[in-house]
């Protein structure tokens, strides 16, 4: 079995295959069992299988770890008492709490787009979202609420009220295999919404601004203003995102609002944010988009 180390201080994002991940420390409770109900990979396993159960092919396409500053359960700790048997930075060193996994479901792919589910385990819970993987950007979509499930309360998952246990985020997946065909119609005709409709400069100032102000409204302290709906891009985001827009229309030739969107969407990847953010913000700015969408 070959060696491998790990250096999630020279860089906080690693990529792992699913074997790796399975081969590091598995975290359990005092009872024995899992912390959060199920292992990182397990969880992984679980997916896989019933999506293969239904006659699609699932394929893991990338695994990320990734570090974050949590000063009681950090997404890596390191165990000296397993480097002395394994060896520095070994794989089997690390505990890792904060995974993201791409499956793609190469069914009915096109040259263009597969579907890929996405898997994110962390400190929160169990977090699971489907929808279409654009291949030139990598970018992961997320048309609708009803692709996103998780166990803990999260935007376009459940509210407290309806808190879902880690059975009931399971058999959310299991639905999205056995029905994958109805949704998959659902996705395409968003799809194809979003692509008949033209985004001009002016609607392009309109949209940056109507992103500037969500963005205000949930980091706002003002009772009467915050929203706590969470915005689709931070303000880092938005000037990236928007500077590639502007570029894009620097000859004032209108794109289509799946265009924008994946413009805008390229920041929202595991290794370049919060991977609990992933999702619900994907799901934002889809929504914000449609709105425009619908609207015309």
């Amino acid at each position: 079995m070959e060696q491998r180390q790990l250096n999630f201080a020279e860089k906080p994002v690693q990529v792992l295959t699913l074997e790796e991940l399975e081969r590091s420390y598995h975290e359990n409770l005092p009872t024995g069992d899992p912390v959060g109900g199920i292992y990182h990979f397990a969880l992984i396993h679980e997916v896989l299988n019933m999506f293969e159960k239904h006659g699609l092919k699932p394929v893991i396409q990338e695994v990320f770890a990734a570090a974050n500053r949590d000063s009681k359960r950090p997404g890596v700790t390191i165990l000296p008492q397993l480097e002395e048997k394994y060896g520095e930075k070994a794989i089997e060193a690390h505990l890792l709490r904060r995974v993201y996994a791409n499956i793609e479901i190469r069914c009915d792919e096109t040259d263009d787009i597969v579907t890929c589910l996405a898997v994110a385990y962390h400190q929160k819970g169990a977090q699971l979202g489907i929808g279409p993987m654009v291949k030139v950007c990598h970018n992961q979509t997320i048309l609708g609420a009803q692709d996103v499930v998780s166990n803990y309360t999260c935007y376009g998952g459940q509210s407290r009220k309806d808190k879902y246990s880690l059975e009931m985020v399971l058999a959310k997946a299991e639905q999205w295999a056995a029905d994958y065909e109805p949704y998959q119609k659902i996705r395409a005709e968003r799809v194809s919404a979003m692509k008949s409709v033209l985004m001009d400069r002016e609607g392009m100032l309109r949209l940056i601004g109507l992103l500037v102000e969500k963005r205000i409204l949930h980091d706002s302290q003002h009772e009467l203003l915050h929203d706590g709906t969470p915005y689709p891009l931070n303000s880092s985001q938005i000037n990236e995102t928007s500077e590639q827009l502007i570029a894009l229309m620097r000859h004032d030739e209108p794109i289509s609002y799946w265009d924008a969107y994946q413009q805008l969407n390229t920041v929202l990847k595991p290794g370049r944010m919060d991977i609990p953010q992933v999702l619900p913000q994907s799901l934002a700015l889809f929504e914000t988009l449609n709105d425009i969408v619908k609207g015309k």
